[in-house]
Formats: C-alpha cells, structure tokens, sequence
C-alpha cells in the first residue's frame, strides 16, 4: 500500500470508529516531518470550552497511530495522535548512536509546539509510555494527567524473546526482512504473540492496515535500530531505565494494564504505583498489551474516568 493510499484509508477507519479526522504534517528545525491525526479542524483551540487540555495519544513501538481508533472517538475536547517517529507517515530515523531518551523528550516536546498546545493529558503505549514518561519527567508543567496504557517500557527490563532477538544486530537482520503482507499471518505472528489476548476479535479492515503499516518506506529499517538502541538480549537497557525516577513524579498518573500482557505482568506496573506519589492501578481481564484492542469499552471508561477528575477539581 502507498502512503497516500495509506493515509485516506487510515482516516476512513478513525472516521468508522467515531472519531472524524483530519491528517497534517509539521516539521522540526531540522526539516523532519512528522505526521498528526486530529479531531476537528487543526486550527481548534488547545483547550475545550470547558478549560480541558488537549489529550495527546503516544502509540507503542513496532506500531503507528491507528493503534488508538478504538480509543479516540471516546475521548471528549481536542485529540492529537501523532506518529512517531520511523513510523507511519512521520520521518524515518535511525537510532543507532542517538540519545534515545533525549531524542523522545525532544520530539513530544516539538509535537506540542507545533500542535499549539501548552499543557496536555499525555497517553502513551509500551514505548510510548516511554515517551510520555520521559517526558512528564523533564517538563512536568505541561503534563496535566498521565495514563500509561499497557505495560509502559523503561519500568522494568524484561521484554518478549522475539523483541530481544529483533534488536540484535545479526538475528534481527534476518526477522527485518521478513516480510508479512497478509492480514491473517499479521494476526497471528504479531497480534496473537506480542499484542493481544484475543486477535481474532479485531477488526480485519485494522488488521489489515497494520500489516500495510508495516511496510511503509523507511519503518522496518527505523523499527530495527530503535530495537537496536533499547534492547540487549537480556532485556531493556538498564540506561534507559525510568523506575527510580518514576517514584517522585508527583503528576496524577494511571495504569492500565492487561492481565495477559506479554511485555510484563501486572505485577510490575502495581508495584511502580504504590511508589508513586500520586498513581493509581487497574487492572484489565482478559486483554493484552494494547488492552483497548481487547476490552476497548473498560480501558475508555478508565481513561474518561481518570481525565474527569481533573476536570471536577
């Protein structure tokens, strides 16, 4: 699938599940484009009527914007969803030799520039938890509320074998030119290992986009050196580690996690909230590491549930 084929499709299926959209492209101080997905017309305010941020949606790593349709047309006020980098639409990258942490900081930072928006409820996935978290960490005054959805990377190590085998440098050559094209192998090589409980409850229009995500110019090769750069065969680095760090955040954080999670067991992401200073833990049956593609209805009304509190205060 081309890009241009690519983006309308991808919009079609936000637009299918509830939430129209508009797509555009911003550009760094280096001349890197990135790609957003918006609700509404891109000139909205950054905050609702009723004084609410703009919600910001931070997809997982091996993954691009459209991991958040099930979710988007639930969330009230302005939404932006950007790919990140070396994914979807945005610019590839290679990181190998980047200061990952920096690099992501750097870029969510940028994406709040350009969106024109000055403080934002920041939801991220896997390494996209990443992302959010290094980020609230650096610039805690533009972070409002924090949800980590699924086990979020660089609060603990351990990571799935295929992710470990995927960033080395010689095995993972050979997993980045395998090539899946086919929906159905997608679904069940990738969705039903590493990313949900029960993938033959997703949509086959979404499965099939993925797979076609997969193969966009530039984000097998941008996927691999992000693997390259986070992982070592004994999981994440422990550089790249954010649990100390995590414990004095004082930001109203909120985990949601699956109880099959792949990536790691509930039990790591309950033990990072009791150290919190302000964090709270929920606990999704029967979902994977993306639990909206599971139980899209329970991680909605979490989220909802969670934002509106800041709202009432």
């Amino acid at each position: 699938m081309n890009p241009p084929k690519f983006e309308k499709e991808r919009l079609d299926l936000f637009a299918r599940a509830g939430f129209p959209s508009e797509g555009r492209r911003i550009v760094d101080e280096q001349g890197r484009t990135t790609y957003l997905i918006e609700s509404g017309p891109t000139n909205s305010p950054t905050t609702s009527a009723d004084g609410r941020p703009a919600t910001v949606l931070i997809h997982g790593g091996l993954s691009q914007a459209s991991e958040w349709a099930p979710l988007a047309g639930r969330l009230p006020g302005r939404v932006v969803i950007p790919d990140r980098p070396g994914h979807g639409l945005s610019y590839p990258i290679d990181y190998r030799g980047v200061d990952f942490r920096r690099s992501a900081t750097d870029w969510v930072k940028h994406v709040l520039d350009a969106a024109g928006v000055r403080r934002a409820d920041l939801v991220g996935n896997s390494i996209g938890g990443f992302f959010s978290l290094a980020f609230a960490l650096e610039h805690p005054e533009r972070v409002r509320r924090l949800v980590l959805v699924g086990a979020a990377a660089g609060l603990h190590r351990e990571l799935p074998l295929i992710v470990r085998l995927w960033g080395n440098p010689v095995v993972g050559q050979v997993i980045s030119r395998t090539t899946i094209t086919d929906p159905e192998t997608f679904r069940r090589r990738i969705l039903g290992t590493l990313v949900m409980a029960h993938p033959e409850r997703m949509d086959s229009d979404h499965v099939r986009l993925m797979a076609a995500a997969g193969n966009l110019p530039g984000v097998s090769e941008s996927a691999f050196s992000m693997l390259r750069r986070v992982t070592t065969l004994a999981g994440w680095r422990r550089e790249l580690m954010l649990r100390e760090e995590t414990a004095r955040l004082a930001i109203p954080t909120k985990f949601v996690w699956g109880d099959r999670d792949a990536f790691a067991p509930p039990e790591r992401g309950r033990k990072v909230a009791e150290r919190m200073r302000n964090a709270s833990f929920e606990l999704v049956e029967d979902a994977g590491h993306v639990p909206h593609f599971d139980r899209a209805d329970q991680v909605a009304r979490a989220v909802l549930d969670f934002l509106a509190e800041a709202n009432a205060a």
